[in-house]
């Protein structure tokens, strides 16, 4: 079932959400995304939204884990 979960979470995640979650996964706030990014603050803001949606989360760290738990970030 696991596995079925990452797949359909892969394809949902487009590869910028799929950076912005390692990101975050880091430890990395919307604004130093958005300066190694070289993009807006506003515009990252909006991937996160996006991410917890597609995850089913509300929270930075409910993303983090759930992602982790995929396999598609790794965490230390």
């Amino acid at each position: 079932m696991q596995r079925r979960a990452r797949a359909v979470v892969l394809n949902a995640l487009s590869r910028r959400e799929t950076g912005i979650l390692t990101l975050i996964a880091d430890g990395l706030s919307n604004k130093e995304i958005a300066r190694g990014l070289d993009i807006g603050p506003e515009t990252v803001k909006s991937h996160p939204k996006s991410v917890f949606t597609k995850l089913g989360v509300e929270k930075r760290a409910q993303a983090v884990w759930r992602a982790h738990t995929l396999g598609i970030v790794i965490t230390q």
